[in-house]
């Protein structure tokens, strides 16, 4: 029942996302969530061509277009040299904490953010780069 509910949190945060980002061009998604498995289960069926990472297990290139995906925010703290390793950052946290949310993330650009998300939550997605293909058009165009 738990993964279900996962599962169709990580749906609808989805849907959302990919307005913005189109997930495919990515190599890695880095999952940090309570639920991980279920995010990893429905994200893998809809892009099987990206590879999927659990809680800090970076064994993929440097070099590799990597997102982290926080449905929960960030359950471990990152360190900001860890951070740089990713191209965009996927989280949702409490509306309230939106300077802490930006403070973290500092270095990269908020691309898209909505107030109330789900059951509380607040969404927010970062990036670097924002003129590749990892990013939406008019996200792109924003950048040019």
């Amino acid at each position: 029942m738990a993964q279900r509910r996962a599962q169709r949190a990580s749906w609808a945060l989805l849907q959302r996302v990919h307005t913005t980002l189109d997930l495919s061009c990515a190599d890695v998604i880095e999952v940090m969530a309570k639920d991980a498995g279920a995010h990893v289960a429905l994200l893998a069926r809809q892009f099987p061509g990206v590879h999927f990472e659990l809680n800090h297990e970076a064994t993929r290139c440097a070099d590799s277009i990597r997102i982290l995906w926080a449905p929960d925010g960030l359950t471990n703290p990152i360190a900001p040299s860890r951070l740089q390793a990713y191209d965009a950052v996927i989280i949702t946290h409490p509306p309230e904490a939106v300077s802490e949310t930006l403070a973290a993330f500092k270095g990269f650009a908020r691309v898209a953010a909505v107030r109330e998300f789900a059951k509380g939550r607040a969404l927010a997605i970062f990036g670097k780069g924002l003129a590749r293909d990892l990013f939406k058009a008019r996200v792109r165009d924003i950048a040019a």
